[in-house]
């Protein structure tokens, strides 16, 4: 990765395309400061993110691998994210959102990759951040919760969030900027 800039305000999503191997996760980590050693200046509201105590607090990353107990039913593993994140949520809805609540008591492996990718994204249901790192939120949606993620992205940016994302798909949707790397 080199030579890379850009600015983004409050409200926007920018895209980082780049074929398989190219770096884009490693980007995001490293925009996630889960990477630290690198070269360069990546500021966040002006400050070096290196340099901000709470900079962790700001975001929601979602990874790109799925964040769930195989072994556990779909019930289960939101259970523990609502202990892991202190926060307890309406899980009958946000599934019903994406037509998975008749699913709440499987085990994870029985689900589709569709299916899984689809309660690891309720994650940013919880920690009300400014910020959203998604590593390849769209590999596995179906047209119709592919259109739903949008739809959260843009309540998201109208909200004034920031939005960045990973991807080498063709999107329905062009969004505020994008990089290709």
């Amino acid at each position: 990765l080199k030579n890379l800039n850009t600015k983004l305000k409050s409200g926007e999503t920018l895209i980082i395309r780049g074929n398989n191997g190219s770096g884009k996760t490693t980007l995001l980590r490293v925009l996630s400061n889960f990477i630290k050693s690198y070269k360069g200046k990546i500021l966040f509201n002006d400050q070096n993110i290196l340099e901000v105590f709470n900079y962790r607090y700001l975001f929601n990353f979602v990874g790109q691998k799925n964040s769930l107990k195989e072994n556990l039913s779909i019930k289960k593993n939101l259970e523990l994210w609502d202990i892991l994140f202190n926060e307890a949520l309406n899980h009958a809805k946000l599934l019903e959102h994406n037509n998975l609540y008749h699913l709440i008591n499987k085990d994870v492996s029985s689900l589709s990759d569709g299916q899984k990718k689809c309660i690891s994204l309720h994650r940013l249901n919880y920690n009300k951040c400014d910020v959203w790192f998604l590593d390849e939120p769209f590999v596995f949606l179906d047209e119709v919760n592919t259109n739903l993620l949008i739809e959260k992205i843009n309540q998201f940016n109208e909200n004034m969030g920031i939005v960045i994302l990973t991807s080498n798909i063709n999107l329905p949707k062009n969004f505020h900027k994008e990089i290709n790397i």
